[in-house]
């Protein structure tokens, strides 16, 4: 019954510092709400099937035979690029000084020859028939993906001239030109994986957003955690709580309950804001998953990890300004690392491989088993061990350097 009592102290006097820090307890609310609104609505067309965006490309048809105008007709079609046709005397200089001037990322040139490269000619010179200027800013996925369009579409026309040419010939086989000619749809069906017998969700930005920052705000915890635990250090109060034989343990539990609470209100709030606040904005709403039990689970993990390390952090600086820079810096290279600021997949083989070592990286990855994978909690539970154990690692070390400090 007395550690109960002193137990309840403890908590009674941790609840009390933090209302007196009430605008850095707010910053762990409204940063995440902050990001998830901004990277929800910026990322939404990067995520949706049928984007409305479209990227504005620059065209020269230098060529004025019949097939280069098929081209041009072909690719105007083309859903993810709008081309703004100049005159086919423009120069190369002209063209990149209109690129820049206007800020258009692409600059197709369609080079003399091309109806006689299309009819399976030589073209003049041997020239490849379509140059296209790049702007260095954009990214080589995107590129590829316009260049694979402009590749696909000549490869048809050069198939269509060809079947012009054999048409006698294949009728004559009993073969349907017609059905040669057609345009041929994707033989690829898009499906999304999930978790056998479980429904399958499309992703969407939200859904990446609000796991990635709650994960990351949730770490910011060392910020206000560390500043009430040097205050008291430097006031005396730790050891006063000592004197009162007050164990260590009694007070880490102590800080520990009051911002495990915290975190779970952030959880709560950031759901909140990704499924009813973000579609007010024009943004898809976040969809939870079937488990309230694995979504508990992996939230609780990570708010338990995030405490221990802010904890040794604030057990290791001398001040406020030391833990807040210290702890700021290493939630930015969890955050960097663990794929919250820049995707896992697209980093090179190493880098993913130095993901793995961030808790965030764990966190993220057991919010996106529950929302995108229809996760249970027995899927979560790799990733929820190892954010307890990375807990535990520093709790314990918190404590040897409690006992070795003597203060507290």
């Amino acid at each position: 019954m007395t550690r109960l009592i002193k137990l309840l102290y403890a908590l009674k006097k941790e609840f009390r510092l933090i209302t007196r820090d009430v605008q850095t307890v707010t910053i762990l609310f409204v940063m995440p709400a902050v990001f998830i609104m901004i990277m929800s609505l910026a990322m939404r067309d990067l995520f949706e099937l049928h984007s409305s965006v479209s990227i504005n490309v620059l065209a020269v048809n230098r060529d004025t035979g019949k097939n280069a105008d098929a081209f041009v007709k072909a690719i105007e079609g083309l859903p993810t690029f709008k081309f703004h046709l100049l005159e086919k005397d423009a120069t190369t200089e002209r063209i990149r000084k209109r690129m820049f001037a206007e800020d258009y990322k692409f600059a197709l040139i369609i080079r003399e020859g091309t109806s006689a490269f299309v009819a399976g000619e030589s073209g003049e010179g041997g020239d490849k028939p379509l140059e296209l200027l790049v702007n260095p800013s954009v990214n080589v996925q995107t590129q590829m993906v316009l260049k694979g369009a402009l590749e696909k579409n000549l490869a048809k026309l050069r198939q269509d001239v060809l079947i012009d040419h054999l048409g006698g010939i294949l009728q004559a086989a009993g073969i349907d030109v017609k059905k040669l000619k057609a345009d041929n749809e994707s033989p690829i069906e898009l499906r999304y994986a999930h978790m056998e017998g479980r429904s399958s969700k499309v992703p969407s930005a939200v859904q990446q957003s609000v796991p990635a920052w709650l994960v990351f705000s949730i770490f910011f915890i060392v910020i206000p955690l560390s500043n009430t635990f040097i205050s008291e250090r430097g006031q005396g109060t730790l050891m006063r709580l000592k004197s009162m034989n007050v164990s260590r343990i009694s007070l880490i539990v102590g800080k520990m309950i009051p911002y495990l609470l915290i975190n779970v209100m952030q959880a709560v709030v950031m759901i909140m804001i990704g499924m009813y606040i973000v579609p007010l904005f024009g943004g898809t709403a976040l969809t939870l998953g079937s488990s309230p039990g694995g979504l508990a689970l992996i939230a609780i993990s990570v708010s338990f990890s995030a405490i221990s390390f802010a904890l040794l952090i604030a057990s290791l600086a001398r001040t406020t300004e030391q833990a807040t820079t210290i702890g700021a810096v290493l939630n930015i290279i969890f955050g960097a690392l663990g794929g919250i600021m820049v995707p896992t997949f697209v980093m090179p083989r190493f880098m993913q491989d130095l993901a793995n070592l961030s808790p965030m990286a764990w966190g993220l990855e057991g919010f996106l088993d529950i929302f995108l994978r229809d996760g249970r909690a027995g899927d979560v539970l790799p990733e929820s061990l190892a954010l307890g154990l990375f807990g535990a690692i520093m709790l314990a070390l918190t404590l040897i350097i409690l006992r070795r400090q003597r203060e507290v």
